[in-house]
């Protein structure tokens, strides 16, 4: 128990005492220990007193271990799950283990940070009772004697964990157990707490979980790019699927359809995040794919994006102007929501009304009206886009043009006196433009709507730490227009900091188009991308080959990264 939680438990403990006429005294160490506690010790209540006062003030049942039986085999699993050294810093005690819950008495059931590590530690949601924090120590003695010697997941060594997982899976399905209990098998649990856990802290936006034909794999995607973490047996395949689709709130009985669900508990050890996952009929199983999502993640801001100054400046007056469009393009995961978040970061105060569609809500931001547009609310773009202008917007974002519908209202509202902003998938910046010719819009309506977009990519940067700087081959310079002799340029190497890779983290490229006079009479006149491109290049617009080359100049990246992510079109 934390001290600010026990304090802050403590006052509402010391008022409900007042108020039934009990005389408590001095009490030592009132951010350490609770009032209900001292009161037990000292004779002045009894556990049944204490017990329906903490109901009373938690609105929360009270249940006593004291009063209950447990099953020795019971007591083994949970205690696994449920290690002594948390149950006795955070006073709590498990009672049962049930499809997704584990329920718990708390001597203080309402202290989110204590439920969050039970969380995390457990990879099960938790369904809260209050006790007296006396009645939970005794159990806990009672109980978890002989099994000090158990830690918390990330406390062990992932080849015991699979090992014993392993053991234990192949036991259940040989005793002909109940599927359940092969989802709720504690060293499955605890194998997989380790796994996501280590994934997360080695910097994962994304894990996989793949059924194969002979094994069961499990890899991730770090800076963009997949790795594979472990290949297990097939077996776990029976356990970990189903466990992720229940505690995701899927239906555990359809295999055969696609599925979506979140994960928005403290799955994570110290991160705070939310988890989205995706179910999808494969082959061999079911694959499970996560995307990792951090709420207390640091929102992005135009200055920190990493735009090149000159573009910056620009799209810092353009983002001011009170109408127009601005799209950002590029494939999915180059970043366009993290940019689309800064601007809005960026234009987000009092004297503005900014509405959202976004598929899902990604990042939750104060201030502004967020509407969710997935399958579960039934509600489209479109048609989200066509109740807002009812709100009286000043500021407009849709998550993604994906229709002509879409697009002809987004151009309207441009012209009628909103700034909007959404995203489009195409190659470059030249290349939005031709897309939204090509999905019906009329090009005099194109041309009139103050479009800007912003064509992106992320690259991986170099790792500090073991980069070292080398001479590349003349034919790859000549490739990417590059004199030799002009820069210093590093490769990457690989080193513990950066898991053997030479990389650590991406930064943003850009290329930022505006429809100049020019340029709008090339779009009237309906020149291909290749036209509009060339055009604007000469206008002084930096191409995401020469924004890429700038931060290999800079040091910070490598000729097989510019040449990964960017194309000399």
């Amino acid at each position: 128990m934390n001290k600010e939680s026990t304090l802050a438990f403590n006052k509402r403990l010391f008022k409900a005492f007042q108020i039934r006429g009990m005389k408590i005294g001095a009490i030592p160490d009132m951010e350490q220990r609770l009032i209900s506690d001292h009161l037990i010790e000292h004779g002045l209540a009894d556990a049944a007193q204490v017990n329906s006062v903490l109901e009373e003030i938690t609105g929360i049942q009270a249940l006593d271990p004291t009063f209950v039986s447990f099953d020795p085999a019971f007591i083994e699993h949970i205690t696994l799950l449920l290690p002594a050294v948390v149950a006795r810093e955070e006073t709590v005690f498990p009672i049962k283990h049930e499809n997704e819950y584990i329920h718990v008495v708390m001597a203080m059931p309402q202290d989110d940070q204590c439920l969050h590590r039970l969380e995390a530690v457990t990879g099960s949601r938790i369904k809260p009772y209050c006790c007296n924090g006396s009645a939970i120590l005794n159990a806990i003695e009672k109980y978890y004697t002989g099994r000090d010697h158990i830690g918390e997941p990330m406390s062990d060594k992932v080849e015991i964990l699979i090992e014993n997982a392993l053991k234990s899976l192949n036991k259940l399905k040989t005793n002909r157990a109940e599927p359940l209990a092969l989802v709720n098998d504690a060293h499955l649990v605890r194998l997989l707490q380790f796994a996501m856990n280590q994934l997360v802290q080695n910097g994962a936006s994304d894990l996989h979980m793949e059924p194969r034909e002979n094994n069961f794999k499990v890899r991730y995607r770090k800076d963009g790019v997949m790795q594979t973490a472990w290949t297990w047996p097939p077996v776990f395949k029976e356990g970990i699927i189903p466990r992720l689709k229940m505690i995701s709130r899927m239906d555990l009985n359809e295999g055969m359809q696609p599925q979506d669900g979140s994960i928005s508990f403290g799955l994570i050890k110290d991160r705070v995040v939310d988890i989205r996952v995706s179910s999808l009929p494969a082959l061999y199983g079911e694959k499970i794919v996560m995307r990792i999502l951090e709420r207390d993640k640091k929102q992005l801001t135009l200055n920190n994006l990493g735009i090149e100054p000159g573009d910056a400046r620009r799209l810092e007056a353009i983002i001011r102007n009170p109408t127009g469009l601005i799209l950002v393009t590029g494939p999915t995961g180059s970043g366009k929501s993290s940019s689309l978040y800064a601007i809005l970061n960026e234009l987000n105060s009092e004297d503005v009304n900014i509405v959202t569609a976004e598929d899902p809500v990604e990042y939750k931001l104060d201030g502004l009206t967020q509407v969710s547009c997935t399958a579960e609310t039934g509600l489209t773009f479109n048609t989200a886009l066509r109740s807002f202008l009812r709100q009286d917007p000043d500021i407009i974002m849709v998550g993604e043009i994906r229709d002509s519908e879409t697009a002809d209202i987004a151009l309207k509202a441009a012209m009628t006196g909103h700034l909007v902003l959404s995203t489009l998938h195409t190659n470059d910046a030249a290349g939005a433009i031709n897309r939204l010719v090509n999905m019906g819009i009329p090009p005099y309506l194109v041309a009139s709507a103050q479009v800007t977009v912003i064509a992106q990519r992320l690259m991986r940067c170099l790792c500090e730490r073991c980069k070292i700087e080398y001479e590349p081959e003349v034919e790859i310079l000549k490739v990417l227009d590059i004199a030799p002799g002009t820069m210093r340029i590093y490769k990457a190497v690989g080193c513990q900091k950066c898991s053997g890779t030479g990389y650590n983290g991406r930064m943003g490229i850009y290329e930022l188009l505006q429809l100049s006079d020019r340029i709008i009479d090339l779009v009237l006149d309906n020149q291909p991308a290749k036209v509009l491109k060339n055009a604007a290049v000469e206008d002084g617009m930096t191409t995401l080959r020469k924004a890429a080359i700038h931060k290999l100049a800079a040091g910070a990246t490598t000729i097989e990264e510019v040449l990964r992510v960017t194309m000399d079109t």
